[in-house]
């Protein structure tokens, strides 16, 4: 009697018996799943980064490297008599190039006049194959003013009219580092669309794989 008196009570307590709620099993299908991954990753995007970084940087360089020769190659061609000299204003420690006429025979040495003295002038090769192509002169040697300012130029061992003009290397340099400069760009280009377009289309076909998932 006693005993099922106090089961009694205990079933008048509120919350008596009542123990944890029961677990939802939740819509029915199939369990939730992570979409795929995006690919390319945008890691990828670096790539073309990189290529723009390069070309930036290469140009920067290559200018602060030649391009006060490349405005000193801008001056014209001097011409004179190989005996009589070629008045000539140089830059001290700049390049040249000197020219005689076609069928002339190449000077066997050269000397410079400047400011009251007469000096010798070496003769090299240096650069040789960026020369130009001047109607009625060929190339014969290039040598580097050991002064500044305006002089006069005479040679020995040939004859006739002798045609200096400033080295214009430098232009070459410049101008293959614009056309580097021009592909890597356009490179960076074509690489960014080309990942933009294909994470885009990766993106919408992990989205429609899976209901209701972002990809990532």
């Amino acid at each position: 009697m006693a005993t099922h008196t106090k089961q009694g009570e205990d079933d008048m307590w509120p919350g008596a018996n009542i123990g944890p709620p029961p677990m939802d099993p939740g819509p029915a299908g199939a369990p939730w799943t992570a979409p795929p991954r995006v690919k390319p990753s945008a890691g990828w995007y670096t790539v073309p980064i990189v290529l723009a970084a390069t070309a930036v940087v290469g140009l920067v360089i290559m200018l602060v490297l030649f391009l006060d020769d490349s405005m000193a190659a801008e001056k014209p061609g001097v011409t004179g008599g190989a005996s009589t000299g070629v008045t000539v204003d140089l830059e001290a420690g700049r390049g040249y190039f000197l020219y005689v006429r076609t069928g002339a025979s190449a000077p066997t040495s050269c000397a410079l006049r400047a400011y009251g003295q007469t000096g010798a002038v070496e003769l090299t090769r240096k650069n040789s194959w960026a020369q130009s192509d001047h109607t009625g002169y060929r190339y014969t040697a290039s040598f580097q003013a050991p002064v500044g300012g305006e002089g006069v130029l005479t040679c020995r061992g040939t004859s006739g009219t002798m045609l200096v003009t400033p080295d214009d290397t430098a232009d070459f340099y410049l101008g293959l580092s614009v056309l580097i400069g021009v592909v890597c760009g356009v490179l960076a280009i074509v690489g960014f669309v080309f990942l933009f377009v294909r994470r885009s289309h990766a993106r919408r076909a992990a989205v429609s794989s899976v209901p209701g998932a972002f990809p990532y």
